[in-house]
């Protein structure tokens, strides 16, 4: 391996060792025992060679029986361990990668809104389930077959050496050239496995956009449309996928190529030396059984090289996606959460100041020394055009971003200052569609405030009205909604979310164009709803139309990155 090579094997190693590092003794442990049934395995054909020089050709029944015996007992007792030791592996290696799949889906989590707008979600699943699958494969596979060979190649090439030294060299010959054919073929091999993996994703991506927008897609009459998208994604997949067999076949082909030769070479050579008397027949035979022995572990560590290369492209695939990102803030550590404040005051003042933000990628700025000071306990309507900031104001205000320049204050305390979670408890966002997951419409009730008693929960419903439209469903709140809230109106589902944020108790509201879907009946309903169960918070509303919002009391406008004052007076209606 190339020092490169050996850098990114460190590297690698050094990545995953954090979550080997806490099952490292039942790990050694596996090995341990991997390693007794491989010494067991070398029994068998020295067994053989005594069966056939002092058994057979001795004229000893008794030693063969024993002998027999002997080999049947070592292949049960084998058979025992391997089971044992294969079922404590899998248990453990599986352990590990899930805990690998559980943090590094725990930090996307935890990443900014922006991260996710610049990945496909199926390319982030192809990661967490095919690319981690794939290095759980190889670990489970790799790790025992890498301790299994090497010990049967050095106890067999021991033997061997001992029973014929000639012999033994002839063996060793192909060697050389099998390593520098698996040299060659890892660029290809990583090239190949990565466009397989690249394709995998996009793949996942389309079967999720089309299938999640089935009925856009019916309504478009566009069925035939994308099932030709989908047969030409998968005929670029299969392309990709035939490319990085037929390469591995050919590499696989070339190496028990030379292996045959080599076995050939070692017939004729041993083969003339029992017949010239220099070799028995029992040597010859425990010696072609542990070459073949031989051959077959020096393959399979061979093979286990192009293995890596494949996992290898997985592990960078998943590593990618630990890796900095622009604008993430970072969640407290548990040594600093002490110093900070675990609840945001209710009705607080908000206040921005001199705040910039230029988005990545931007040429300009989105918010320019914007300053901004909303009353505690106030109802603000803030407007603007499309792409204004408006959206990127909360997302700073809630720290899913960071400010280039300015700061925001809550009750007279940054941003900064609270922690994490309790900050984003405390400001809740109703937006235009309301995050809904597929399950019941308790659970879509529930979610975010698992704790909550089903007396909360149903409490905090009937304020919302949501049992005005669940009691005419057949399940009553045990009823299955389908993703995103199929199944629901616009005006149920922010009901739903309403009913969340009562749960939640906030400090501020935020209505995120939450009425852009809603006929004029329903926004006034809303907004009543709003005004009655949340008149303790700091209310604001983003909208495109600032006259539609009753009870306001101030608008403002942003525009070309600031905030501006409406002249007219706030709807009082």
């Amino acid at each position: 391996m190339s020092s490169a090579g050996e850098q990114r094997l460190g590297a690698h190693a050094r990545w995953l060792w954090p979550y080997v590092r806490p099952r490292l003794a039942a790990l050694l442990a596996v090995l341990g025992l991997a390693s007794l049934i491989s010494l067991l395995a070398t029994a068998q054909p020295y067994l053989s060679k005594l069966i056939i020089d002092d058994g057979l050709l001795g004229r000893r029944f008794d030693l063969l029986c024993w002998l027999c015996a002997a080999i049947v007992g070592l292949a049960l007792l084998g058979a025992l361990l391997g089971g044992l030791n294969r079922w404590l592996y899998v248990r453990l290696s599986g352990r590990i990668l899930f805990h690998l799949r559980e943090h590094i889906y725990e930090h996307l989590l935890r990443l900014p809104p922006a991260f996710f707008r610049q990945r496909s979600v199926g390319d982030l699943v192809t990661r967490l389930d095919g690319d981690v699958a794939e290095i759980q494969r190889f670990s489970t596979d790799t790790l025992l077959a890498f301790v299994n060979a090497t010990l049967l190649l050095v106890a067999t090439g021991l033997i061997m050496i001992r029973l014929s030294p000639m012999l033994t060299l002839i063996a060793a010959g192909a060697l050389p050239l099998q390593l520098a054919l698996r040299h060659y073929a890892r660029p290809r091999m990583q090239t190949t496995t990565r466009a397989v993996r690249e394709q995998s994703g996009s793949i996942a991506q389309f079967l999720m956009e089309t299938l999640g927008s089935a009925k856009a897609v019916q309504a478009a009459a566009a069925e035939d449309f994308e099932a030709q998208r989908l047969r030409d994604l998968n005929g670029t997949f299969l392309a990709r996928l035939l490319s990085q067999q037929l390469f591995t076949f050919g590499i696989g082909a070339g190496s028990s190529l030379l292996s045959h030769v080599t076995t050939a070479a070692v017939f004729m050579i041993g083969g003339y030396q029992v017949l010239q008397g220099a070799l028995t027949v029992g040597t010859l035979v425990a010696f072609t059984a542990y070459f073949t022995r031989t051959s077959n572990s020096a393959l399979s560590l061979m093979n286990l090289y192009l293995a890596y290369q494949r996992a290898a492209v997985s592990l960078t695939r998943v590593r990618e996606l630990l890796m900095p990102v622009p604008g993430y803030l970072p969640g407290e550590s548990p040594e600093s959460s002490a110093a900070l404040f675990a609840s945001v005051p209710l009705a607080p003042q908000i206040h921005f100041e001199g705040l910039s933000f230029t988005p990545d990628g931007a040429t300009a700025p989105v918010l320019c020394d914007l300053d901004w000071v909303i009353a505690g306990g106030s109802k603000s309507v803030l407007c603007g055009d499309s792409g204004a900031g408006k959206s990127t104001l909360i997302d700073l205000l809630r720290r899913f971003t960071g400010p280039a320049t300015g700061g925001i204050s809550i009750a007279g305390r940054s941003v900064a200052q609270y922690e994490l979670s309790a900050l984003r408890r405390a400001v809740i966002v109703l937006e235009t569609e309301p995050a809904l997951f597929r399950g019941s419409i308790l659970h879509n009730l529930r979610y975010g405030h698992f704790d909550a008693s089903d007396e909360a929960v149903l409490q905090a419903a009937r304020r919302a009205g949501v049992d005005q439209f669940v009691e005419q469903l057949p399940q009553g709140f045990s009823t299955e909604i389908g993703a995103a809230g199929q199944g629901l109106s616009a005006g149920q589902r922010q009901r739903i979310a309403i009913a969340r944020a009562l749960l939640g108790k906030p400090s501020v509201l935020i209505l995120d164009e939450a009425t852009s879907n809603l006929d004029a009946a329903a926004i006034a309903g809303m907004h009543e709803l709003i005004d009655e169960h949340f008149s303790q918070c700091t209310r604001i509303v983003i909208t495109h139309a600032p006259r539609q919002v009753p009870r306001a009391d101030r608008m403002v406008r942003l525009d070309a990155g600031r905030i501006v004052e409406m002249n007219d007076e706030p709807s009082r209606a």
